[in-house]
């Protein structure tokens, strides 16, 4: 057996080895490979440090370049300042916009009720008496024939029910979907209910109430008298102008009613006029009615209301009513079951496997139908849902794709009237990740 070496010789060993492999001599006869020296049970700390010092390399290198190319080289702008990331981005509207919106108008802090009128095409007539005339829209073939009937019944349903409910904001929805006008949907139907002289609701208290009640404001009352110039009160539309495809009025920003100028199809119908509602008075809504086609309840009801969690089967409390409800108003004619069957076929299959619109033959048809590239404002104007405004699961998901993370909409915790979501935020202890009490349901938004 050979006699066991010293400490000072196994040191002196050691120390050679070390020497060894950093000075990389393996020029010698029987020398040992730097990989071997390194890797052995003896020179392990070795081996890491010089895995330290190669992964601290890259990690400067990396950063090197975010610096001087910064988030644009991965194709994504920066997120906004005071965010580490998209990931983060929540609740954010910028300063320089804050401060050039007015405060939302008085007597619209009691408004509840999100009536939603989804657009189908744009009125473009001169005279109003024309509405019933195809010439006088701007349509697609399948529209002509009676189509133009259903719409103003649309309009003027979604006019009764927010007369009937002083708390209610009727919506008209729909963009600049067509390439021969430049004007929304949604704008030609707020200026066809006007210009027809129907019995506008009116915000409560307003200096237009004032002027249609003889310059007497009526607090108990939010809509005006379908009398014309008779008596003491005048109707909205009787002092417009009606010859005109787009209606003029002083006085009109005190109506009830209201425009969403950005929808590309139904499900942003909903989406987008929820934001709105918040855009225009600062909170979201507690109820909704969609006045549409009555061949398009199921799409609403079972597919757009489940892909934004909007309960369906809830109610107000204190006797407000259902959270949502659907009026259906079809053609007149023989061709109501072809429609309904068409559906089916047809926008309900594929909102069932891509609920959110975002992938192949919806998202194409979304950008057939914006021909003069509209960005929507709701990222900024409804900043609380701004990661559901941009969610969009994998193709085919459907119900399985549905947006999971909180909402302002989230049912309240019993007693403390706080949101699921917003008391799942508080527990996080995140400071200044929401931008007003709205959010947490509680009081209204400061200006």
């Amino acid at each position: 057996m050979l006699p066991r070496p010293s400490g000072s010789l196994l040191s002196a060993s050691r120390k050679t080895g070390i020497s060894l492999a950093l000075s990389g001599n393996s020029g010698q006869p029987g020398s040992i490979s730097l990989h071997d020296r390194l890797s052995s049970r003896s020179r392990v700390t070795n081996l890491g440090i010089v895995l330290l010092l190669g992964f601290a390399s890259l990690s400067a290198l990396l950063n090197l370049r975010y610096m001087i190319f910064g988030a644009h080289g991965s194709g994504q702008a920066p997120p906004p300042p005071g965010f580490a990331s998209w990931a983060t981005f929540h609740g954010y509207t910028p300063d320089s916009l804050k401060e050039v919106v007015p405060a939302p108008r008085n007597g619209t802090s009691n408004l509840n009720h999100l009536v939603l009128v989804p657009g189908h095409a744009v009125w473009a007539g001169c005279d109003v008496r024309q509405r019933d005339n195809d010439e006088n829209w701007i349509l697609e073939d399948y529209q002509r024939g009676g189509s133009v009937k259903t719409f103003f019944k649309h309009i003027e349903k979604g006019v009764q029910i927010a007369n009937s409910d002083p708390q209610a904001l009727v919506v008209f929805s729909g963009g600049q979907t067509r390439p021969s006008s430049l004007q929304t949907e949604a704008e030609s139907y707020f200026s066809l209910a006007v210009a027809a002289d129907l019995e506008l609701p009116v915000i409560a208290g307003s200096l237009l109430e004032s002027d249609l009640n003889g310059g007497k404001s009526s607090p108990a009352s939010s809509s005006t008298s379908n009398s014309g110039v008779q008596g003491s009160k005048t109707t909205v539309g009787s002092l417009a102008h009606a010859n005109a495809a787009v209606a003029t009025r002083h006085g009109l920003q005190d109506v009830r009613m209201t425009t969403e100028n950005f929808a590309l199809d139904s499900f942003e119908n909903l989406l987008f006029s929820i934001a709105r509602f918040r855009e225009y008075t600062g909170f979201y809504p507690e109820r909704i009615t969609v006045v549409g086609y009555g061949f398009k309840k199921d799409r609403f009801e079972q597919l757009h209301a489940k892909a934004v969690r909007w309960p369906t089967k809830a109610y107000v409390g204190g006797g407000g009513g259902p959270t949502f409800q659907y009026v259906g108003i079809d053609d007149e004619g023989d061709d109501i079951e072809l429609q309904y069957k068409g559906e089916k076929v047809k926008a309900f299959s594929l909102f069932d496997k891509d609920m959110y619109g975002c992938h192949n033959a919806l998202k194409a048809k979304r950008i057939q139908r914006n021909p003069t590239r509209r960005f929507h404002p709701y990222f900024s104007s409804a900043p609380e849902i701004a990661d559901l405004l941009n969610w969009c699961p994998a193709d085919m998901s459907g119900l399985q794709g549905i947006y999971p993370h909180n909402l302002p909409w989230d049912l309240r915790v019993t007693g403390s009237g706080w949101g699921r979501g917003a008391l799942a935020v508080k527990a996080s202890g995140k400071k200044g990740f929401l931008p007003d009490s709205r959010w947490l349901q509680i009081g209204r938004e400061g200006h």
